[in-house]
């Protein structure tokens, strides 16, 4: 009988070590209860049978928190072109789902299969994919954001996707912030593309977010160039000066590859 109670003990301190739901964990045990009878018929309810079924239970409850962990959102890649698509991403670094953002983006993410890959994977597909070969050779501007809670998790998966995209001359690889993308959702962008936004409204108050979701990056970059120009003659203007000529003073700060925060080359957004 000691055994038994013994058993039971055991039993009730494992599951208090899973990480499981309270009301799943009080089911499974009243469901236990129920058909050992709290171990009080020892004739019927061996000891080895019971730790056979903590056992059987251990796993069980194991496999329902690494189903749950397996399909948590870790981290989010924007993807953006003219495609807008987002791949979350799990803790493992696995792709769990595609979200498309428009009707090319919907119509990339049925035409590439990237769920359950690793991320670098799926971006590798994605990047070689025919339709967004198509917009590359065509000089069309890519930009990824990696945005996450994990710091350090967007700092690795951005370093990782920057030597992805290295041999890509018009791709800029960038972090987001995760404070805009229930924002971002609700106006019905990726995170991506609703920074872009943000940065052209800063030039232009009167922008709104019909004025950009048919947009490309290359029309949304050029329209930011444009407005920048514009402010940057207007200042001249003001001051009585000559605005400097391209190559000049002006580009100052920006990085070779770049131009600035909705640069045409590699970078970690504005910082560089």
């Amino acid at each position: 009988m000691n055994d038994l109670i013994s058993t039971n003990d055991k039993l009730k301190d494992t599951f208090d070590k899973i990480h499981a739901e309270t009301g799943l964990k009080t089911e499974t045990m009243d469901f236990i209860a129920y058909k050992t009878k709290n171990y009080t018929s020892p004739a019927r309810f061996s000891p080895g049978r019971a730790a056979l079924v903590m056992a059987c239970l251990v796993l069980l409850l194991a496999s329902l928190g690494g189903h749950r962990l397996y399909f948590t959102e870790a981290a989010i890649i924007s993807i953006d072109i003219n495609p807008s698509i987002e791949l979350n991403v799990n803790p493992f670094g696995k792709v769990i789902s595609v979200t498309a953002y428009d009707d090319d983006g919907l119509r990339l993410s049925n035409a590439v299969n990237v769920r359950h890959m690793d991320y670098m994977s799926a971006l590798d597909a994605i990047l070689n994919s025919e339709d967004i070969a198509a917009y590359l050779d065509r000089d069309e501007a890519l930009t990824i954001s990696v945005v996450g809670q994990n710091e350090k998790r967007n700092e690795e998966m951005l370093y990782n996707i920057e030597t992805c995209t290295r041999s890509h001359e018009n791709a800029c690889c960038h972090a987001g912030s995760y404070d805009l993308v229930e924002e971002a959702h609700s106006a019905g962008l990726s995170v991506g593309k609703y920074q872009a936004f943000l940065e052209l409204r800063r030039l232009d108050p009167d922008i709104t977010i019909d004025d950009v979701k048919g947009l490309t990056m290359r029309q949304i970059n050029d329209l930011m160039d444009d407005l920048a120009n514009g402010q940057k003659d207007d200042d001249a203007e003001n001051n009585g000066s000559t605005p400097p000529c391209d190559g000049g003073e002006a580009n100052n700060g920006n990085s070779a590859n770049g131009h600035g925060p909705h640069g045409h080359g590699h970078g970690h957004g504005a910082n560089h």
